[in-house]
């Protein structure tokens, strides 16, 4: 029996895939959408009261409360109900398995990492960097970034999704955003997105990229290249990163 099959969350492996990864990538998430790893601060939160960008929203809430999601909903339940490390742990033995070489690991995919950095993961995380794997660490809130920056040092990006274009222009860090509203036609948000990418080059001197997958989605181009692992700027501390706004 391989040690990812001993170390498990409810005898059931807990590493993952999601569309926009290349094949062989994996993500690592601790719990739902909205649950209670993700900070209220955030204005996408089901519960926040924060100001919402009209016509967005938090698309994984409704892409975990899919008819045809079920297995996955009730993944993220697994994964929140059980402490922090025991997840860790899980992943850990997978990737180990791996010998921590993966073209693109994901930190939440869904939901958050939990308020408190689990020790356990920066070790994870060490391992799969020194590795050579690229790894994308979004969070919610300035104060998880700074957090889980100083737990993890120069080691691994770790990028807020800023909720605004100005607290986007504004912050000197390592960020990302959503352009665009889901009330425009996906090619006006692509388009949004690349004004506002400009517009942070511009303003920060930093590098700054519409998020290929989604742009490729939005186009219809068809492109096999634009995947999480063959584009890595999410897991480049110096590269900003800008979403046309989707689903």
């Amino acid at each position: 029996m391989s040690a990812a099959a001993t170390l498990t969350v409810n005898g059931r492996t807990v590493l993952g895939t999601f569309s926009k990864g290349v094949t062989g990538s994996a993500a690592l998430n601790f719990g739902q959408s909205g649950g209670k790893n993700c900070a209220k601060v955030c204005p996408f939160h089901p519960e926040s009261n924060a100001p919402n960008p009209d016509g967005v929203r938090c698309y994984a809430v409704r892409v975990e409360s899919r008819p045809d999601r079920k297995q996955l909903a009730a993944k993220l339940q697994r994964h929140e109900d059980a402490k922090p490390a025991e997840v860790v742990r899980a992943a850990d033995a997978e990737c180990k398995e791996r010998a921590y070489r993966l073209p693109w690991f994901r930190v939440s995919a869904f939901g958050s990492v939990p308020p408190r950095v689990p020790l356990p993961l920066v070790r994870l995380l060490w391992r799969l960097a020194d590795a050579g794997t690229p790894i994308h660490l979004p969070v919610e809130s300035k104060a998880k970034r700074n957090r889980y920056q100083l737990a993890l040092g120069n080691r691994v990006a770790v990028r807020w999704s800023a909720p605004s274009a100005a607290a986007f222009l504004a912050d000197p860090g390592t960020v990302s955003t959503v352009a665009g509203s889901m009330n425009e036609t996906p090619r006006e948000r692509v388009r949004a997105a690349a004004d506002l990418a400009r517009d942070r080059r511009k303003q920060s001197g930093r590098a700054c990229v519409v998020c290929p997958a989604v742009a490729a989605r939005h186009l219809r181009t068809g492109s096999k290249s634009a995947k999480c692992g063959l584009c890595t700027a999410c897991a480049d501390p110096g590269v900003d990163v800008v979403y046309p706004a989707h689903a």
